[in-house]
C-alpha cells in the first residue's frame, strides 16, 4: 500500500483546499521527508485527512469516553469520538481525499465528505458520505458506507486498528510501554498488538470445561440415589405377587356372588313398593269420581242456558248498532254547520281580490309618462359616461408620465449632490493617511516578519515556562529520589517479616490429609438430614390417606340414603301421570269439536242463513248468527287455555319424573365411584405404608455407617450435636489454612512493593538526570530565540516607520491587513467618482427637459376632462328626481309583479269560495241519509228484544242464566263434560296398572331366591370387601415392588450409558481447560502476550541494530512482560530500561514502533508509506543523525517516511518539508518546500 496523494478541505485549523501530493518534486524523490509548524498549527490534521479518507474514523479521538457528548455553536450536539467535530468551525462542507496504490497495484481514491444542511454555515451538521473510486476507469467500487469500508479493507489489507500499528508508528504508545509496570505494559501490549481475543478464548474454555464437570457430577448422584433389588430378593417379590394374585382373584369371585343375591333382593323391594304406590292411586281415583258426581247435574242446566245463548248476543248487538246510529247523526249535523260557516266566508274573500286588482291597474297606469322622461335622461347620462371613460386612459397615463420625469429629475441631482460630497471626502481621508501607502505596499512582507515574530514570541513564552517547570521539577525530582532510597529500605525490612510470619503459619496448618478425612465425615452425617426428612415426610403421607379413605366411606353412606329418598319420591310422580294425560286427552277432544264447530264449512252453512226460513240443521227460523259467532269464538279459546294448561302440567310432571330418574342414575354413579376411589385410597394408603418403610430402611443402612440409631428416642439430638462439633473443628482447620493464604499474599506483596521501590529508586535517580539535561537544552533553545526576535522587531521598525507603534497594537498583522486594504478601498472610490460626475451633470439637464414637456401634455387633456364631467353632474341630479332615483327597469318590473299579484290573489279566491259551496252541498245530504239510517237501527233494536223476553218466559229461564252461558261459551260445557271423562277413565287405567304390578311382584317371586338375605346378606358382603380389600392392598404392594425394581433397573442402564457419552464429549474441553482455562483467562492471555512480546523484541533488534548496535532487548527471567537490555559496549552487561536516558528510550521506542509495523504487515503485504509523530526532540546531534539514517534506510526498502515534528534541528536535518504555517487566528495554510 503506497500513498499518492493527500488532500482536503476546512479541517481543523486547515481552512480552505490543500494538497500533498507525493508524485510531484520535491516529494516524488525524497526518502524521508518532515512536516513542520508551531504547536497547534495542524500537522496532525494531515494524518486525520487519511485515516478519514479511508476508514471514516480519527484515532486520536479513539481513546474519547463513548457517552461523553458536546453541543456545537449551531446547536449540534455530538459525540466526543464523532469524527463530524474535525469539521472547520464557520465551514459549510469539508472532505478528505486520498489517492493510494492497493494491494494489487492498481490506483484507487477514496473520499470521506461532511457538510452542514444547504452547505450553509448556520446549518445542522449532516450525515458523512464515504467513497472509493478506481482511477483506471472511474468505477465507484461498493454502494453503502459499511461495503465501501469492506472494500477499502480489501485492497490495503489493513484494518483501521492496524492501520495505526503499521502505518502512524506508534512511538508514543511504545514510549508509555517502557516506562510502565508489568500490570500496565501487559495492557498496553495488548491494545498494541490486538491479543485481546486470548483471555477471551481461555475463560470460555474454563467455563465450558466447569459446566461438564457439573454435568457428570450430576448423573453420579442420580446413580448412588438408586436403590435395587438383588436376584434373591427379586424371586421372593415375584413369588408374593403370584400368591396375592390368586388370593385376589378368589375374593372377586365371591363378591360376584354376593352382589348378585343382593341385586335379586334390591329389585324385590322396589317391585313391592311400585303395588303400594299403585293401590295408593287406586284409593285416591275412586274418592275423585265420587266427588264429581253432582257435577253432572250443573252440566245439564248450562246446556239448557246455552240454547238461547244466540239471540240474547243478537239483542246485544242491535241496542250497540242502535247507539251508534245516534251518534252518527250528530256528527253529520256539526259538519254541515261548519260547512256553511265556511262559504260565507270564501264570498267576501272573493269581493276583496277583486277591489285591490283594480286599484293596481289604475297606479300603473298614472306612472307611464314620468318612466318615458327618465329613459330619455338615462340615455343621454350613458353617452357623457362614454366619452370619460374614452379620456381617462390617456389622462392616467400622461399623470404617471409627469410624476416619473419629476422623481427623474429629482433622483439625477440628489446622485450628483452625493457624488461631488463622497470625492470630496475620500480625498480628504487620502490626503489625511498618506503614509499607509507605504505599508499597502510591502503589506505582503511585514505581515510574514509580524507572522514570524508572533510565532518567536509564543516559543519564548514556553521557552520561559518550560524553564520554571523544569526548574521545579529538578527539586521535585531530587526529593523524591530521596523518599524513594528511604521507602527501598523500608519495603526490604517489611518484606522479611512477611517471609517469617508466612513460616510461622505453615507450622501452625493442618494437613491436607486431616482436612480431607475431616470433610468426608461431615458429608456422610449430612447426607442424613434429607433422608430423615423424606422418612417423616412419607410417614406425614400414611396418615393423610387413611384419613382420607374414611372421608370417603362416610360419603359413601350418605349417597346411598339420598338414593332411597329420591326413589320415594319418583314412584309418586309416576303414579300422577296417568290421571294428567287421560284429562288432556278429553281436552283434545273438546277441542277438537269446538276447531270443528268454528271451522270453515260451518261458517259457510251459517253464511246461507236468512231470516224467516228454516235452518237445514235445527229447523230454527231465527237466527242470531253475530251470538253464535261470539260464543262458538270464545268456547273455542277456552278450550285452547285449558288444553295448554293441562299440556303444561303433563310436561312439568314428566320433566320432574325424568329429572328425578336421572338424579337416581348419578346417584348411582356417584355410588359406583366412591366406590372406585375407596378402592384407590386403600391401595395409595398400602403404596405409603411401603414408601415409609423403605425410606425408613435406607434411613437404617446409612446411619449404620456412622454408628447411630434412627429408631433411638434422641436420635436427632444427637446427630445435630455430633455436626455442631465437626462444623466447629472444620471452621478451626478452614482459620488455620486461610492465615496461610494471607500469609502467602502479604509476602508475595510486600515483595512486590520491595521491587517496585527498588525500581522506583533507580527510575528517581535517571529522571533527575534527564531532568538536568533537559533545562541545559532550554536555556540554549531560548537564547537562540531571544537574538531572533531583536533582529526581526529592528525590521519590522524600519518598514513601519512613523506610521504606528507596532509594539502597542493589540494584533499588529490584523492592523496591517485592515489598513493596507482601507488605503486601496479609498483610493479606488475616489478614481471611480471623478470619472462618474460629468455624466450625471449632463443626466440632471435631460431630465428637466423631459418634466417639462410632459407638463404640458397633461394640462391639454385635464381642460377637455373638465367639461365633460360638469355636463355628466347635470345629468345625474336630473336623474335622481325621477322615479325615486330608481332604474327604469326596477320600475317597471315591481308595476308587472304587483298587478300579477293581484290577479293570482283574485284567482285563488275564486276556487276557494266554489269548493265552499260544494262542501256545503255534501254535508247536507249526509246529514238526511244519517237521519234515516238511525230510525231503522232503533226500530229493529225493539223487535228483537221483544220476541228474546217471550222465549224467556216460555221456558223458564232466567236472563242472566242465559248472559253467564254466552259468556263461558261451548268450550267451558265441553271442558266440564271431558273432566268428568277423565275422571271415570283415570279411576279405570288405576285399577289396571295396580292389577299389572301385582302380576310384576308375583313373577319376580317365582324366580331362585337367593340362600342369604337382610342381614346376614350385608353382612356378608362387608366381609367379603373386607377381605378383598386386604388381598388387593396386597397385590398392589407386590406389584409396587416389582415396577420400582424394574423402574431402578432400567434406569441405572441408562444412566451409566449417559454418564460415559458425556465423558467422551468432554474429554475434548477437559484438556484444554488443563493447557490454557481459568476464570480470568490470564493463563492464555499471558502465554499468547509472551509469544507477542518475543516476535516484538526479535523485529524490534533487527532496527535497533542500526539506531543504536551499542544495545539489544530481551525478556527478563522470572518475569512474564519485564524488558532488560544487553549493554555489548560495556561486555553484555544486563540494565533495565528505566536507566536509560530520555535519547536512548526514544530509540528503543521507535525500534519498538518500526518491529511493529513489520508484525503488523506480515503474510507478503508491503506497506511502502510511513509517519511518525513526534519524540525526536530527545535525541543528541549524533543520536539524530542515526535516527534519520535508518529513515533513510527505510527508503531503500522502498518506503517513504514521513517525521512530523515542531524541533528545529528537524528542519535543518531534513531538506524536503511540508510546511504548516498560521497566517491568523486558528487558520492555517500549507506548502511543500525543499532546501
Amino acid at each position: 500500500m503506497r500513498v499518492l496523494s493527500i488532500r482536503g478541505r476546512n479541517l481543523a485549523s486547515l481552512n480552505g483546499d490543500f494538497e500533498v501530493d507525493f508524485e510531484a518534486e520535491p516529494l516524488s524523490d525524497a526518502g524521508i521527508f518532515a512536516i513542520t509548524g508551531p504547536t497547534g498549527a495542524g500537522k496532525s490534521t494531515l494524518l486525520d485527512a487519511m485515516c478519514l479518507a479511508l476508514f471514516d474514523s480519527v484515532p486520536r479521538l479513539g481513546a474519547a469516553p463513548a457517552r461523553a457528548k458536546f453541543e456545537t455553536a449551531q446547536g449540534d450536539e455530538l459525540s466526543a469520538g464523532d469524527p463530524r467535530a474535525i469539521l472547520r468551525h464557520g465551514s459549510g462542507e469539508g472532505f478528505a481525499e486520498l489517492d493510494f496504490v492497493g494491494r494489487d497495484g492498481e490506483r484507487y481514491r477514496a473520499r470521506w465528505t461532511v457538510q452542514r444542511a444547504r452547505q450553509k454555515t448556520d446549518g445542522r451538521m449532516q450525515a458523512t458520505r464515504h467513497n472509493l473510486t478506481r482511477l483506471a476507469d472511474g468505477e465507484i467500487l461498493g454502494g453503502t458506507k459499511t461495503e465501501t469500508l469492506a472494500e477499502i479493507h480489501r485492497l490495503v489489507g489493513l484494518s483501521a486498528e492496524q492501520f495505526r500499528r503499521a502505518v502512524l508508528l506508534a512511538q508514543g504508545d511504545f514510549e508509555a510501554f517502557i516506562k510502565a509496570d508489568d500490570n500496565e505494559r501487559a495492557q498496553l501490549l495488548e491494545r498494541l498488538t490486538g491479543s485481546h481475543i486470548y483471555a477471551t478464548l481461555g475463560r470460555a474454555a474454563h467455563e465450558k470445561a466447569t459446566t461438564l464437570r457439573a454435568q457428570q457430577q450430576a448423573i453420579l448422584d442420580r446413580i448412588e440415589a438408586q436403590n435395587g433389588l438383588d436376584d434373591e430378593a427379586r424371586r421372593t417379590a415375584e413369588e408374593q405377587h403370584s400368591a396375592a394374585k390368586d388370593v385376589a382373584e378368589r375374593t372377586a369371585a365371591t363378591i360376584g356372588e354376593l352382589s348378585k343375591a343382593a341385586r335379586w333382593e334390591s329389585d324385590r323391594t322396589a317391585l313391592a313398593d311400585k303395588v303400594t304406590e299403585c293401590e295408593l292411586a287406586v284409593s285416591t281415583a275412586n274418592t275423585v269420581r265420587e266427588e264429581a258426581a253432582p257435577r253432572h247435574e250443573t252440566l245439564r242446566l248450562r246446556k239448557a242456558a246455552f240454547a238461547l245463548a244466540g239471540e240474547w248476543t243478537a239483542v246485544q248487538d242491535a241496542a250497540t248498532l242502535a247507539q251508534e246510529a245516534r251518534q252518527t247523526v250528530l256528527v253529520r249535523q256539526s259538519e254541515l254547520e261548519q260547512a256553511s260557516e265556511r262559504a260565507t266566508q270564501t264570498a267576501a274573500e272573493e269581493s276583496h281580490a277583486a277591489a285591490r286588482l283594480q286599484l293596481e291597474t289604475e297606479r300603473v297606469a298614472a306612472q307611464s309618462p314620468e318612466i318615458e322622461e327618465a329613459r330619455v335622461l338615462d340615455r343621454k347620462l350613458s353617452e357623457t359616461n362614454a366619452s370619460l371613460d374614452g379620456i381617462a386612459g390617456v389622462r392616467a397615463t400622461r399623470a404617471q408620465a409627469l410624476s416619473r420625469c419629476r422623481e427623474l429629475e429629482q433622483a439625477a441631482n440628489i446622485s450628483l449632490a452625493e457624488a461631488a460630497e463622497t470625492r470630496d471626502g475620500q480625498a480628504s481621508w487620502l490626503a489625511a493617511n498618506a503614509g499607509l501607502a507605504t505599508l499597502a505596499a510591502q503589506e505582503k512582507e511585514l505581515a510574514a516578519e509580524l507572522v514570524e515574530i508572533a510565532a518567536v514570541d509564543i516559543t519564548l513564552s514556553k521557552l520561559s515556562e518550560s524553564a520554571k517547570e523544569a526548574e521545579a521539577s529538578k527539586i521535585e525530582a531530587n526529593a523524591t529520589w530521596e523518599a524513594a532510597k528511604a521507602a527501598e529500605e523500608g519495603t526490604g525490612a517489611a518484606a522479611t517479616w512477611a517471609r517469617n510470619i508466612l513460616d510461622e503459619a505453615k507450622a501452625s496448618a493442618p494437613s491436607d490429609a486431616a482436612f480431607s478425612a475431616l470433610i468426608e465425615k461431615r458429608d456422610r452425617l449430612g447426607g442424613l438430614s434429607p433422608l430423615l426428612v423424606d422418612w417423616k415426610h412419607q410417614e406425614a403421607q400414611v396418615q393423610t390417606s387413611r384419613d382420607l379413605l374414611v372421608r370417603l366411606r362416610s360419603n359413601l353412606d350418605d349417597a346411598k340414603a339420598d338414593r332411597k329418598d329420591l326413589v320415594v319420591r319418583h314412584s309418586q310422580v309416576s303414579s300422577s301421570l296417568p290421571i294428567l294425560r287421560a284429562q288432556l286427552q278429553e281436552a283434545r277432544r273438546a277441542g277438537e269439536l269446538a276447531e270443528t264447530a268454528s271451522g270453515e264449512a260451518a261458517m259457510q252453512l251459517r253464511a246461507t242463513l236468512e231470516d224467516g226460513q228454516a235452518c237445514p240443521v235445527c229447523g230454527a227460523t231465527e237466527h242470531a248468527l253475530s251470538a253464535i259467532d261470539s260464543l262458538l269464538g270464545l268456547q273455542l279459546r277456552e278450550q285452547r287455555e285449558r288444553i295448554a294448561q293441562l299440556d303444561a302440567s303433563l310436561s312439568s310432571k314428566t320433566a320432574e319424573e325424568a329429572a328425578l330418574a336421572t338424579g337416581i342414575q348419578a346417584t348411582d354413579q356417584s355410588i359406583l365411584r366412591l366406590d372406585h376411589d375407596i378402592e384407590s385410597q386403600t391401595a395409595a394408603l398400602a403404596a405409603a405404608r411401603n414408601n415409609a418403610q423403605s425410606a425408613f430402611a435406607v434411613l437404617s443402612e446409612k446411619c449404620s455407617s456412622v454408628d447411630l440409631d434412627p429408631a433411638g428416642p434422641d436420635f436427632e439430638a444427637t446427630l445435630q450435636s455430633e455436626l455442631a462439633a465437626l462444623d466447629k473443628q472444620r471452621a478451626s482447620m478452614t482459620e488455620a489454612k486461610t492465615a496461610v493464604t494471607i500469609a502467602q499474599v502479604a509476602d508475595e506483596k510486600a515483595r512486590n512493593e520491595w521491587e517496585k521501590c527498588r525500581a522506583a529508586s533507580g527510575l528517581a535517580a535517571q529522571t533527575a538526570r534527564d531532568i538536568e539535561q533537559k533545562l541545559s537544552g532550554i536555556v540554549e533553545r531560548r537564547s537562540h530565540a531571544t537574538e531572533t526576535r531583536d533582529r526581526l522587531a529592528r525590521s519590522i521598525d524600519a518598514r513601519f516607520g512613523g506610521s504606528a507603534d507596532w509594539r502597542q497594537l493589540p494584533d499588529p498583522a490584523a492592523w496591517l491587513d485592515e489598513s493596507a486594504e482601507a488605503w486601496r478601498a479609498h483610493s479606488a472610490e475616489h478614481s471611480r467618482l471623478l470619472a462618474a460626475i460629468p455624466g450625471l451633470e449632463k443626466s440632471v439637464a435631460d431630465a428637466r427637459t423631459e418634466t417639462a414637456t410632459a407638463a404640458a401634455r397633461f394640462d391639454e387633456i385635464e381642460s377637455q376632462a373638465k367639461g365633460w364631467e360638469e355636463d355628466q353632474l347635470r345629468q345625474t341630479d336630473a336623474r335622481k328626481s325621477l322615479l325615486d332615483g330608481d332604474t327604469v327597469d326596477i320600475v317597471v318590473a315591481r308595476n308587472e309583479a304587483g298587478l300579477s299579484q293581484s290577479r293570482r290573489a283574485l284567482e285563488v279566491a275564486q276556487v276557494e269560495a266554489s269548493k265552499a259551496r260544494e262542501q256545503q252541498a255534501g254535508a247536507t245530504a249526509h246529514k238526511e241519509s244519517a237521519d234515516q239510517e238511525a230510525e231503522r237501527r232503533i226500530k229493529d233494536h225493539l223487535d228483537r228484544q221483544g220476541r228474546f223476553h217471550a222465549r224467556l218466559t216460555e221456558l223458564a229461564i232466567e236472563e242472566d242464566a242465559v248472559a253467564d252461558a254466552a259468556r263461558a261459551g261451548q268450550e267451558a260445557i265441553d271442558q266440564e263434560a271431558a273432566a268428568l271423562a277423565n275422571i271415570d277413565r283415570a279411576a279405570e287405567q288405576a285399577a289396571a296398572l295396580l292389577t299389572q304390578r301385582q302380576q310384576d311382584l308375583s313373577r319376580h317371586d317365582q324366580t331362585d331366591p337367593p340362600s342369604l338375605s337382610g342381614e346376614t346378606l350385608a353382612q356378608a358382603v362387608n366381609e367379603a370387601k373386607q377381605t378383598d380389600e386386604t388381598a388387593q392392598q396386597a397385590l398392589q404392594d407386590a406389584q409396587f415392588v416389582l415396577r420400582r425394581d424394574d423402574e431402578v433397573r432400567t434406569q441405572t442402564t441408562k444412566l451409566r450409558a449417559d454418564l460415559e457419552r458425556e465423558r467422551a464429549a468432554a474429554r475434548v474441553w477437559l484438556a484444554l481447560d488443563e493447557l490454557i482455562g481459568d476464570a480470568t483467562g490470564a493463563r492464555f492471555r499471558r502465554f499468547a502476550q509472551g509469544l507477542t512480546l518475543d516476535r516484538l523484541l526479535a523485529h524490534a533488534n533487527l532496527r535497533l541494530s542500526d539506531l543504536k548496535p551499542r544495545y539489544e532487548l530481551q525478556r527478563a527471567p522470572g518475569g512474564d512482560m519485564l524488558i532488560q537490555v544487553i549493554d555489548h559496549d560495556m561486555a553484555g552487561e544486563i540494565r533495565g530500561v528505566h536507566n536509560l536516558s530520555g535519547g536512548e528510550r526514544f530509540l528503543i521506542s521507535l525500534a519498538l514502533a518500526l518491529g511493529l509495523a513489520e508484525m503488523s504487515t506480515g503474510r507478503g503485504l508491503k506497506i511502502e508509506s510511513l509517519f511518525i509523530d513526534e519524540g525526536f526532540g530527545a535525541l543528541d546531534g549524533a543520536s539524530l543523525g542515526q535516527a534519520l539514517s535508518v529513515l533513510e534506510h527505510l527508503h531503500a526498502t522502498g518506503r517513504r517516511v514521513g517525521v512530523i515534528s515542531h524541533v528545529d534541528e528537524i528542519k535543518e536535518r531534513i531538506p524536503v518539508k511540508i510546511e504548516v504555517t498560521p497566517v491568523a487566528r486558528g487558520r492555517s495554510e500549507l506548502t511543500v518546500v525543499s532546501a
